[in-house]
């Protein structure tokens, strides 16, 4: 991440002088209206003063691809003297960068310019940072710093809350047969769900002979970097409201055998700022829904994991397919009553289906209906 926190991160922060306190910020350039988000956790300063800032992208509208987005919320620390420190995506700026901070200046009311000291050519120059309107590498629009004050160098500094600039969750899935909604998330702050109707779970057990990922409520506050499961209250951001929390919030949740993925900048290698994590078919399994339409962690065939979002960790030579998401009150249920027989008893005696409904002549491992009765095949 390096130098490049210094200033990324330190995009995001300025808000927090306005209100003279730490805390939770987007940060949006004033005449393009975008918003900075971080995609990349590399950047440099060469000795020349030049400043490669390419891990910035920038976003709008609000709804459509910031309100939910954890990489566009970034904590900030002030330090005094018109400094601050940064945190976010799970990085601190000041403990990368040799304790480097970032400069702010208050132009009116929660309108801020951003900038830093560079050496060029043994003299020390200042760069501001801008919204230009360009695109490289096939990648969205970027942050840099221009060489003067006349690149959009004024930015709105918004702390998160509850109400116009709040933190949100999008649904990634809707379950069909009970219309229910859920998403996987991955963030660098701390939270707690806003509204009761919004459940927060973690991967607690994985049975693969019955084919289940058994989920147990989160009822405590969620740690900053813990991969979790929700199901949301409605299908917009704004009906699954987050608080945020304290960065050293802290709490124990149990065993957890979900994942995380923070970036997917998916640009050439030759930028520098590629940042990618492929899927593994054999030991993934992504958030989706079953044949009956209930929510599952199934096999994808996505190349790389997305950003801020989650996978379940499955054994390679014993993990089905479809993994069916219960709580543990209904996977007690379901296992109940459920005979155990060997493939060897599997003759022309007995009439076997799958749980589809479909006739099976020479089951493997698994679960199935036997005579009219579920068996488990080992």
């Amino acid at each position: 991440m390096k130098k490049i926190l210094l200033y990324l991160l330190a995009l995001a922060p300025m808000a927090a002088f306005a209100q003279l306190t730490s805390g939770y910020y987007r940060v949006q350039n004033i005449k393009t209206e975008r918003y900075i988000s971080i995609v990349d956790t590399r950047a440099s300063i060469s000795g020349t003063g030049k400043i490669d800032l390419r891990a910035i992208h920038m976003l709008k509208p609000f709804e459509d691809s910031v309100a939910y987005n954890p990489a566009t919320i970034c904590y900030v620390k002030l330090e005094g003297n018109n400094q601050c420190d940064l945190i976010g995506q799970g990085l601190v700026m000041s403990s990368q960068i040799g304790g480097r901070l970032l400069n702010y200046l208050e132009i009116s009311n929660n309108v801020y310019q951003f900038f830093g000291k560079v050496s060029t050519s043994g003299a020390s120059a200042t760069k501001y940072l801008g919204d230009e309107s360009y695109e490289e590498w096939g990648a969205e629009y970027i942050v840099y710093y221009p060489n003067d004050n006349g690149a959009n160098p004024n930015w709105h500094v918004w702390p998160v809350d509850q109400s116009e600039h709040y933190f949100g969750v999008k649904p990634e899935i809707t379950a069909t047969a009970d219309n229910s909604y859920w998403s996987t998330m991955y963030a660098g702050f701390p939270f707690r769900a806003s509204a009761s109707t919004t459940k927060i779970y973690r991967v607690s057990k994985v049975d693969n002979d019955f084919g289940v990922a058994v989920i147990t409520e989160i009822t405590s506050d969620v740690p900053a970097q813990t991969p979790v499961l929700l199901r949301c209250t409605g299908a917009t951001p704004s009906d699954n409201k987050l608080t945020l929390l304290d960065p050293n919030t802290s709490a124990t949740i149990g065993d957890n055998y979900l994942n995380g993925n923070y970036y997917c900048n998916d640009v050439a290698e030759s930028t520098g700022h590629r940042n990618v994590k492929a899927y593994n078919a054999s030991t993934m399994r992504m958030l989706g829904v079953d044949a009956d339409g209930k929510p599952a962690f199934v096999k994808s065939n996505i190349q790389y994991l997305p950003a801020n979002k989650c996978y379940l960790a499955v054994n390679a030579s014993t993990a089905p397919d479809v993994l069916k998401i219960m709580t543990e009150a209904e996977y007690e249920t379901y296992v109940t009553g459920i005979e155990q027989i060997t493939t060897s008893t599997t003759d022309g005696t007995k009439v076997i289906y799958d749980l589809q409904g479909r006739r099976v002549q020479a089951p493997s491992k698994g679960l199935y209906i036997v005579n009219g009765k579920k068996m488990i095949i080992r």
